[in-house]
């Protein structure tokens, strides 16, 4: 019986092999004489060689590329890819850079296998069609040695489109809040992208890609961390579900216990071991910018319900982000404030030097504290505070200790320097548009929290005399610390110092990150600004662009918030008053002590 149906399978074979081969008589039979782009594309057929099949291939690329609309607006400075694909191959004279006889080039294979592996840059794979392009080299695999040129055609623009947009997206960023948007916009960079597509003819396609990202230190650290997040992990969706802790508390333990060991921080077997989980849940919030308390808290289960997927949907926009600043290096000594990390950084030769919490801008249109890119070159001993006119206008009850001066309809309000002056200490400046700078604050207490977003745009600094003194001792200046301690405590009197040599400073916006260790660390999206990246990039969905009156009623409500939020504060504080006093005035009077307030800003409470 074997016998028999290894026989049967080899008269298939045969017949198999013959009806190929008639078909190829007749399809070479049938060939146009002017080689016919359509009537290639029409039937499928085993070529002679390869000459043949590479003259096929080449009339049918002359005419499908020719006939691909350009999209070309110089109003929007707007070039689709169409024009660049045109360009490309009629200086190549139609010739195929991706297939072959085969299906796939050496080049075509080297190309869909760096496709494929697309996350390890941080991007977003479906935006090239990967899928697609993989099936159709199946299909064309599958019939091998026939050849279908309408399948062939797809796939070799499919990778060509697929190149200059990675080539693109590295060194633009896929995000956009334009109308057209950055993916699809060639205008400025066509010919950069040109040069390249033919290098990586000769040269590694990664390595020809690859040259377009940013070669400092710290993004070569982030990348590198990323690589290793996705070669370690699954990155697709796992739904984590944490329990309210106030409604169940020993389920929300369990729930964390399991996220803890789905994260890498917990190991399976420690799972019940009440010391393992607390040291695993205390370094899980200290990687994740948050108290290590321990407690479960709100932003503790927004943290610990971020699957891999949703990790790296983070990574991937704040590569874009790296991308899109074109940081393409960074100086030996520069001011580093990562604006949702709540941190400043004094970087020597790629070496913190010091690291101090800071409070940024409140999360609301018009106190956001701005990217942007300066130099420090001043820094002011017991400085004078100019009020801005906002404040005045809208937040000031009394001008009690503030200098009023009046010029016919503008006012002005300078509040002397001094232990209650609202700049502290010291202020340090920088050139900007946005009239914002680094200084200290009579209120010490915000630095303490988890979400430390709470300034008018400036950046409140925790210790600027340190910090002050650092960037003194950089420069020829060189005061000291103690020099500064003792030049504050002479006298309350504005003194300004100027840096010979102004120190870069950065303020930048990455809700993830590496370390100097290579670690990754996520921060709190503290301006809701992460939602319409990962929305435009892996939803396909346009960024929603705020109107003036959207603009106006957002300001409006976070105004109705703060004021509610004050209020209540006030009542909290009233009350608290009022049961501190009831306990002195108590019989038990001798038993007293204060209470300990257990809802500190410390605790990420729900």
């Amino acid at each position: 019986m074997k016998h028999i149906r290894l026989l049967k399978k080899y008269r298939t074979s045969v017949l198999c092999i013959s009806f190929c081969l008639i078909l190829s008589v007749f399809f070479t039979a049938c060939r146009c004489k002017n080689g016919n782009a359509e009537a290639l594309e029409e039937k499928v057929e085993i070529p002679k060689d390869d000459e043949a099949f590479q003259k096929d291939i080449s009339t049918v690329l002359k005419a499908y590329v020719t006939s691909l609309p350009g999209i070309k607006k110089d109003s929007a400075k707007y070039l689709s890819w169409h024009e660049a694909a045109k360009e490309i191959y009629q200086k190549n004279n139609y010739t195929a850079l991706w297939v072959s006889k085969e299906v796939l080039s050496p080049k075509g294979k080297e190309m869909l296998h760096f496709l494929g592996k697309a996350e390890y840059l941080g991007l977003n794979k479906d935006l090239y069609a990967y899928e697609q392009l993989q099936k159709i080299t199946d299909s064309c695999t599958k019939i091998l040695p026939a050849v279908d040129f309408n399948l062939y055609k797809q796939l070799e623009l499919g990778l060509t489109r697929s190149f200059l947009q990675m080539a693109l997206h590295i060194d633009r960023g896929m995000f956009a809040d334009t109308t057209q948007g950055i993916n699809s916009n060639f205008w400025n960079y066509k010919d950069k992208y040109l040069e390249l597509l033919q290098k990586a003819q000769t040269d590694s396609v990664s390595k020809a890609i690859s040259s377009l990202e940013p070669d400092n230190p710290m993004y070569n650290r982030y990348m590198s961390a990323l690589r290793d997040f996705v070669s370690k992990n699954n990155i697709s969706a796992t739904p984590i579900f944490i329990r309210n802790p106030k409604l169940d508390s020993i389920g929300a333990v369990n729930d964390a216990r399991k996220a803890l060991v789905y994260h890498h921080y917990l190991e399976d077997t420690l799972k019940n071991n009440d010391s393992a989980y607390l040291k695993s849940m205390k370094r899980f919030q200290k990687d994740n910018n948050l108290n290590g308390d321990g407690v479960i808290g709100a932003n503790t289960i927004k943290a610990l319900e971020r699957d891999n997927s949703k990790k790296f949907q983070l990574l991937a926009i704040n590569a874009d982000r790296w991308r899109k600043e074109h940081l393409i290096e960074l100086p030996k000594r520069y001011v580093w404030v990562n604006l949702p990390s709540f941190k400043l950084k004094i970087i020597e030769s790629d070496t913190v030097r010091l690291e101090k919490n800071v409070v940024i801008g409140k999360s609301n249109l018009k106190n956001e504290t701005p990217i942007l890119e300066s130099a420090i070159n001043q820094i002011v001993l017991w400085p004078t505070w100019s009020v801005p006119q906002s404040i005045i206008k809208n937040e000031m009850k009394s001008f009690k200790g503030y200098t009023v001066t009046k010029t016919g309809n503008y006012t002005s309000v300078v509040q002397p320097p001094g232990p209650r002056n609202a700049l502290g200490v010291v202020k340090i400046l920088f050139p900007n548009k946005y009239s914002v700078y680094i200084h200290d604050t009579p209120t010490k207490s915000t630095f303490g929290a988890d979400f430390r977003a709470a300034s008018h745009g400036c950046v409140r600094c925790q210790d600027p005399l340190m910090v002050a003194a650092n960037l003194m001792m950089m420069d020829s200046l060189q005061i000291s610390y103690d020099s500064l301690l003792v030049l504050k405590d002479e006298k309350i009197a504005t003194k300004v110092f100027r840096l010979k040599k102004p120190v870069p400073v950065y303020f930048r916006y990455f809700t993830a990150e590496a370390d100097f260790d290579g670690n990754l660390k996520f921060y709190a999206d503290a301006y809701n600004r992460d939602k319409n990246m990962i929305n435009f990039i892996f939803n396909g969905k346009k960024p929603h662009v705020l109107t003036d009156a959207e603009k106006r009623e957002k300001v409006v409500a976070d105004s109705i918030a703060s004021v509610k939020k004050k209020k209540a504060d006030s009542i909290q504080a009233e009350a608290k008053l009022k049961k501190e006093q009831e306990k002195i005035l108590s019989p038990n009077i001798n038993n007293y002590s204060p209470s300990v307030d257990t809802t500190s800003a410390k605790h990420d409470s729900l």
